[in-house]
């Protein structure tokens, strides 16, 4: 039973309560996700890497020979200029190697595998470049081993992944015919099909000795053996829809599960066995543009570099003074999950059940309170 005394305490306390509870609820329900928006003459962005030590993105050119940083503010700032590489080089495709603090870029015209020390003043110094094997294709995807330093180039106009040692030493790492596109009712009378929708696309580095690799024509997802090179087929992110250009990039979450973009959509896979099998967890898709590319930034939060759809462009492949996007139409945003939103909002139900609990447990002891003190009276 509560004392007369106490009843102006337990008031003050009810009402903070609701007050923190208000604050809470509003601030679950405030949150939106992190969208940058930025321009840069001639830029014409292409890949996308998260640098954790600098705090800052970085983006490749389709257009010239060079790697800029994005602030969380959109300030663009130019890391790599390499004046050695033919002026007309494509910036393609990035990742950063952390532990060596080094920047590996994949370049197109001529195809070249290149690393960066990102501990020199800017532009950073460069530290190798390799000519792959062949110098007319065109780099899809790059990733890197943390810990072996090694890294891996898939090849967007053909059924193979190189491999770059720590010296900056090329060789084949993975040719399987399982990379070849199924075909389809028609193909056999198509040659050229044969290799028109081949290709593969993104690649990421597992922790346990594995990589992931997407296929962007069909939506294929592969699982490749670090130790040979020996490939499985995952799963299809189309499906049965047989949906074109659905998977670009592909990053690792710190919880298991990956991260295929491309399209109008960004896919959340997991896999209960290893990577022998996946699933779509959950599912986000683009109001406007196409996602490029894809990383995960502290972990679990993803982030994807959308772009005007080429249909937007006018044909303007980044020319010109704006690049030929306007400046803010390029985008890099946080990918907003349907599942984490259903997480978000049931804490504050969960809390407002919590204090109506506990309010109706003090209109009870107040009523107690009242009854006894009217006995006394009586």
């Amino acid at each position: 039973m509560l004392s007369p005394s106490s009843l102006s305490s337990t008031k003050r306390l009810l009402h903070v309560f609701f007050r923190l509870l208000l604050l809470l609820e509003g601030s679950a329900l405030a949150r939106s996700r992190h969208v940058i928006t930025f321009g840069s003459p001639g830029l014409a962005p292409a890949g996308l890497a998260w640098d954790p030590t600098a705090q800052h993105f970085l983006i490749g050119s389709r257009l010239r020979p060079a790697v800029s940083s994005v602030s969380d503010a959109g300030v663009v700032e130019t890391l790599v200029s390499d004046p050695l590489l033919p002026p007309d080089s494509s910036a393609l495709v990035l990742a950063v190697d952390n532990p060596r603090r080094r920047l590996l870029v994949a370049f197109a015209r001529p195809a070249t595998l290149s690393a960066y020390d990102l501990r020199s003043p800017r532009p950073h110094r460069r530290i190798f470049s390799s000519a792959l094997p062949d110098p007319a294709s065109v780099p899809g995807g790059v990733a890197v081993d943390s810990t072996t330093g090694d890294a891996f180039v898939t090849c967007a106009t053909g059924n193979l992944i190189w491999k770059v040692d720590l010296d900056g030493n090329p060789t084949v790492f993975s040719k399987s015919p399982i990379y070849s596109p199924p075909e389809s009712p028609g193909d056999e009378d198509r040659p050229e099909a044969a290799t028109a929708e081949g290709g593969l696309g993104g690649v990421v580095h597992g922790s346990r000795g594995f990589l992931l690799a997407v296929q962007g024509s069909t939506g294929r997802v592969f699982k490749v053996d670090t130790e040979g090179g020996a490939a499985r087929s995952v799963m299809d992110v189309g499906g049965k829809k047989g949906l074109a250009a659905e998977a670009e990039g592909v990053a690792m979450r710190s919880d298991g599960g990956a991260v295929v973009a491309g399209g109008r959509a960004t896919r959340w896979l997991t896999s209960q066995d290893g990577w022998s099998a996946a699933a779509v967890y959950d599912e986000a898709a683009m109001e406007e543009g196409q996602a490029r590319a894809v990383v995960v930034r502290e972990g679990r939060r993803v982030y994807v570099l959308v772009t005007p759809e080429e249909e937007e462009e006018g044909g303007n492949l980044g020319k010109g003074d704006d690049g030929g996007y306007k400046g803010k139409r390029n985008r890099i945003e946080e990918v907003e999950w349907g599942r984490d939103s259903e997480g978000e909002t049931v804490w504050p139900f969960v809390m407002l059940g919590l204090g109506l609990a506990y309010f109706m447990y003090w209109r009870f002891q107040m009523g107690q309170l009242v009854s006894n003190m009217n006995k006394k009276r009586a």
